[in-house]
């Protein structure tokens, strides 16, 4: 967590990453975003990487992988609003999950 004296409006994180299929047992790569609002702080990179490498070698569904990295990033940062957007490909056809969690900063022009 890196404490922030200024908060930009949104922050938003993207890498790649692996976990195991539990019903294949075939190795899933994955892409994820995740976008959030901060409150005062904000995930350190390499805080957000070692929770996506933290899946390599774990059995999980890509739904269950979701809203545990939401789970995660909710716990260190504690933001207002949290989206997590994991996408993949499973037999040529692609895979979107989003979990999401708490409502977006209303916005004034």
């Amino acid at each position: 967590m890196i404490k922030l004296s200024k908060n930009p409006h949104l922050v938003r994180l993207k890498t790649r990453g692996e976990s195991i299929c539990p019903i294949s047992k075939t190795i899933d790569s994955f892409e994820i975003t995740v976008e959030y609002i901060p409150r005062g702080a904000a995930l350190a990179i390499e805080e957000f990487k070692k929770i996506v490498d933290s899946y390599r070698g774990r059995e999980i569904l890509h739904e269950e992988l979701a809203v545990d990295i939401l789970e995660k990033v909710k716990a260190a940062v504690n933001p207002p609003y949290v989206k997590v957007i994991l996408k993949s490909y499973y037999s040529g056809v692609e895979i979107e999950v989003v979990a999401e969690s708490g409502g977006a900063q209303a916005m004034y022009i």
